[in-house]
């Protein structure tokens, strides 16, 4: 009898174990949601949108409390994912980039801050992920520059999947980019 329970509760702990430690990869493909409420703001220059990335495309990993893990990359180009949002922006805001008089209007954006990082708590894990912009624009006789940024933490018990951390990812960055193009010095020095 006693060596069925020790059999029982061994075959237990290495169900568990192996349950528990999930290795696996999640590939996010950066597309950030942008919201902005349409405005007719117009330009008088032209506007050239440059932007930098010079992080990994791996942004971190998540290991849960329950010994799952999984690393974070980003499977797009991310420079070119910004940029274009940030054109899809500037056009739904009444802007057309190739209209003006030269000099164009330079827009330089880098993305200084892509991160994923997990801590846990008991069988809490705890997230924090974070999305961080520099933008300097060029006007013709006038240069503005800012830092944008947008930070989420989120919980849970278990590995989530690639899905809902792309959801998260994509959310935040958008924010990020939201705040860079209803920033008023932006859109002044833009006309």
């Amino acid at each position: 009898m006693l060596k069925k329970i020790i059999y029982s509760t061994a075959l237990s702990v290495a169900l568990f174990t192996t349950i528990g430690c999930a290795n696996t990869t999640h590939y996010i493909n950066l597309d950030p949601s942008i919201e902005l409420k349409s405005a007719q703001l117009s330009n008088s220059h032209p506007i050239k949108i440059k932007v930098t990335n010079y992080l990994d495309n791996k942004i971190g990993s998540i290991d849960t409390a329950i010994n799952e893990h999984a690393d974070v990359f980003i499977n797009n180009e991310v420079a070119e994912s910004i940029k274009l949002k940030i054109a899809q922006g500037l056009t739904e805001l009444g802007y057309d980039l190739e209209k003006g008089e030269p000099p164009a209007n330079v827009l330089t954006v880098n993305v200084t801050q892509l991160s994923y990082t997990t801590t846990t708590q008991a069988l809490k894990t705890i997230a924090k992920i974070k999305f961080n912009l520099k933008a300097t624009l060029k006007s013709s006789n006038q240069t503005y520059s800012a830092n944008y940024g947008s930070e989420v933490t989120d919980e849970y018990g278990s590995l989530p999947d690639q899905k809902d951390v792309e959801k998260t990812l994509n959310k935040l960055a958008g924010q990020t980019v939201n705040r860079l193009l209803n920033d008023s010095n932006i859109r002044a020095l833009l006309k």
